[in-house]
């Protein structure tokens, strides 16, 4: 796989309330698409969540880890919410994390220092 984009993860600031909860940058990763087969994305779609991308992005021990309750950016611009964070192998033997997008409920403004 050819890792070439590059991706920022956030965490979720808390806040008294939805409105001013803002999303905070965490690491920056290179990433590879991958495709949303029909099992992954109507196993979602039964649980509530529209699945609608799904990327690949080498692991190193020294990342800090990737939780299912963090939102990302993709080169696109648009916000993602984590739905599962897989740890696992691509075919060239390297440790990955494989995560599966789903539009978030809510707008949230990047908080940026």
């Amino acid at each position: 796989m050819i890792y070439d984009k590059i991706l920022t993860i956030y965490s979720l600031l808390p806040g008294r309330s939805p409105a001013v909860r803002k999303l905070k940058a965490v690491s920056q990763h290179f990433y590879c698409e991958r495709t949303v087969y029909a099992s992954r994305f109507y196993a979602g779609k039964q649980a509530g969540q529209k699945l609608v991308r799904m990327v690949s992005m080498p692991r190193s021990v020294f990342d800090a880890p990737i939780e299912a309750d963090q939102y990302c950016t993709l080169e696109d611009g648009h916000v993602y919410r984590i739905d599962q964070a897989q740890r696992e192998q691509d075919a060239d033997g390297l440790d990955i994390n494989t995560l599966s997008l789903a539009e978030p409920e809510g707008k949230y403004e990047l908080f940026q220092n």
